[in-house]
């Protein structure tokens, strides 16, 4: 959530090219409108007027990386690779998660996607030639049409809520649109970690920018680890074990 975003950063006290690698936008980019945290002099903060319980938008992979190691008490300083992204979800994770083992269309089943079951853009007349929402440009930030990752939408057979809309959430994998076609896919924890230059990070749930069909548990798409979304944020996991682990001695 923003919530927990700015008490990280808080906590991590980066440094300007780590921010500008997480959350922040040059000055000239229209985007910066939309920055959901503020310095002030208490340290970082939700906007005023700001829900702090949204997911945290204009994120890159980097940022959620970094985001999901510190969550977990681990050194969020190689937050550029991969290898390290152990907290957040691989794609086969992610989709296990969202619609648990039957093959089903969206986290609650096959049944149609409605507006109390799902955040996406329901106004087709919104979209430009290329399939992208336009009206919320000028939107102020605390009226975008995000919901809060505790609202009971795309709630997941698992009772995981977000699984689907509301916002992208970046995965661990390199993106390849032939990934599970190929012998490796078929391995145990089978996730794509080839991290050549220019690669792409996948993302998977859709958003309120987009229209239901993308919001399909088996939907799945990439971008640059580097890109930064009003449509964009991610989701942390963690192995059983260390779950266990942390409700028997919490971290304070």
């Amino acid at each position: 959530s923003l919530g927990a975003y700015a008490r990280f950063l808080n906590s991590a006290k980066p440094n300007q090219d780590q921010l500008f690698d997480w959350c922040l936008l040059p000055a000239e980019d229209a985007r910066c409108a939309h920055l959901p945290l503020t310095l002030g002099e208490d340290g970082w903060q939700v906007k005023m007027g700001v829900p702090p319980n949204w997911p945290m938008i204009l994120v890159s992979w980097y940022g959620a990386n970094a985001y999901a190691l510190w969550a977990h008490g681990q050194d969020w300083r190689n937050y550029r690779s991969a290898a390290s992204a152990h907290f957040l979800p691989t794609e086969a994770q992610w989709e296990y998660a969202a619609r648990g083992q039957e093959t089903l269309q969206f986290p609650w089943g096959d049944e149609d996607a409605t507006p109390d079951l799902l955040n996406v853009c329901w106004d087709a007349s919104t979209y430009d030639s290329k399939g992208n929402v336009t009206a919320h440009v000028a939107t102020p930030l605390e009226e975008l049409p995000l919901v809060g990752v505790n609202v009971l939408m795309g709630v997941s057979p698992f009772g995981l809520r977000g699984m689907a809309g509301n916002v992208w959430q970046w995965c661990r994998d390199t993106y390849h649109t032939n990934f599970y076609m190929c012998t490796e896919a078929s391995l145990k924890d089978a996730w794509n970690a080839e991290e050549e230059e220019g690669a792409l990070k996948s993302e998977r749930g859709g958003s309120w920018v987009g229209p239901a069909a993308l919001a399909r548990s088996s939907y799945r798409r990439g971008r640059h680890p580097e890109a930064k979304g009003r449509c964009l944020g991610f989701r942390c996991c963690a192995p059983a074990h260390f779950v266990d682990a942390l409700f028997r001695f919490p971290l304070l």
